[in-house]
């Protein structure tokens, strides 16, 4: 394996150099050797800590979940997390799909995602709304990775219920979900 050109120019000129990084770049390593090179104090990390799923929240707070999503990736992604919280969400790709579903069955919650081919999260959530007395409706959960100022207003403008950002934080979503209230147990 042989030597780059850059590694030979970090290897005569270090002392020109208050860092180097490699690709791709980390932007905690990115922010770590700013800091290193601006004040010459090393960051002191956290260790991250990966939240644990409640494996049992499904049989504590049983819901019946849509999850609307166009992403394939998104949608396996959103599907083993619910799954390893006991729930087991159907999954549709856009919000035409999202009103054929509803037509099929009642659903407690729909993770809706903002941004959809055919008709997007927040034109299928104002349907929804308009046809649907609210006590009868759905919980709508906008998951999307808008996070721009006014972006939430939008989507609690349109109806929906709450708003989860992408990438999903577990805790974010729990919160979503326990908020939700299970058709079952309504009267």
């Amino acid at each position: 394996m042989g030597v780059s050109e850059s590694d030979l120019v970090l290897a005569h000129h270090k002392e020109l150099f208050s860092a180097w990084l490699n690709k791709p770049i980390k932007q905690s390593q990115l922010y770590s050797a700013l800091v290193k090179s601006l004040t010459g104090n090393e960051v002191k990390t956290q260790k991250s800590t990966v939240p644990q799923l409640d494996t049992e929240m499904a049989a504590r707070h049983p819901l019946k979940i849509l999850l609307a999503e166009d992403n394939p990736v998104n949608q396996k992604l959103g599907v083993l997390i619910l799954a390893k919280m006991g729930y087991r969400a159907d999954v549709v790709g856009n919000g035409l799909e999202v009103l054929q579903a509803l037509k099929r069955q009642p659903y407690d919650v729909i993770l809706m995602d903002v941004h959809m081919p055919e008709m997007d999260g927040l034109t299928a959530t104002t349907h929804i709304c308009q046809s649907a007395m609210p006590e009868e409706r759905p919980r709508i959960i906008a998951m999307t990775a808008n996070a721009m100022q006014g972006d939430r207003e939008k989507c609690l403008d349109a109806g929906m219920d709450d708003y989860v950002t992408k990438p999903i934080n577990i805790q974010e979503l729990v919160v979503a979900l326990e908020k939700s209230k299970s058709r079952t147990s309504k009267t």
